[in-house]
């Protein structure tokens, strides 16, 4: 079976390792291919259908995961589609982040919306391995605690996680509360949910802002001289 060379994906040196094309895929269309016929756990039986990434743009600056499908997104085949998109759309508007892509750890709706389990999880790695190689963004933001140590493979308190910027491989990370969440959390004061979230928002925005000016002054400098 061909395989194909992905760099620093799952290890933390600059090597590169290879991968079978049913675990990793190198284009948006093999993903859609590989995802709309997996089978490859319980998930599958009762899903109406695989759901997608929804996206301003597909090479985003901005990576967003949350934990999995609901029923909306389950009917209708793209995630954050329902009360949690709804909100995340807000949030996001709030401060401006407009190039983003939106995913989920599993692709297939948990039963009752429950929480995805671990070996759900492994299963659907790959195919978040491929989006992310795919969308190739500056940042990742995690919503949520199974997200979170999906990513970070990390056993440490949410709360902490959420207070301090991480890495996964080359790629600078975030932890915020999942949208979710945040609906059953009305209030706005100070240290509340929606603050904490609102303050990993900025510290995103900055960031990508910062890039942003750094490649402006170097087009600015080549263009001088």
């Amino acid at each position: 079976m061909a395989k194909f060379r992905l760099k620093s994906l799952l290890q933390k040196d600059s090597g590169n390792l290879e991968f079978n094309p049913n675990l990793v895929c190198h284009s948006w269309q093999e993903l859609e291919k590989y995802t709309n016929d997996c089978h490859a756990c319980e998930l599958h039986k009762s899903r109406t259908q695989v759901v997608s990434g929804r996206y301003s743009q597909q090479m985003a600056d901005l990576l967003i995961i949350g934990e999995g499908p609901g029923k909306n997104e389950d009917e209708e085949g793209l995630a954050f589609v329902g009360e949690s998109g709804a909100l995340l759309n807000i949030m996001l508007d709030s401060v401006g982040l407009d190039s983003t892509y939106i995913t989920n750890v599993v692709r297939c709706r948990p039963p009752n919306n429950r929480t995805p389990t671990k070996a759900e999880c492994r299963s659907c790695r790959g195919f978040l391995q491929s989006e992310i190689a795919l969308v190739k963004p500056k940042a990742i933001l995690s919503l949520g605690k199974v997200a979170a140590k999906t990513i970070l493979d990390s056993s440490g308190k949410f709360e902490k996680l959420m207070r301090k910027r991480h890495q996964y491989f080359e790629y600078p990370v975030w932890v915020s509360y999942h949208p979710a969440y945040l609906l059953r959390q009305p209030q706005l004061s100070e240290h509340s949910p929606k603050w904490e979230v609102w303050q990993v928002l900025c510290q995103v925005k900055l960031y990508l802002d910062s890039l942003r000016l750094k490649n402006n002054d170097k087009i600015g400098y080549l263009a001088r001289s």
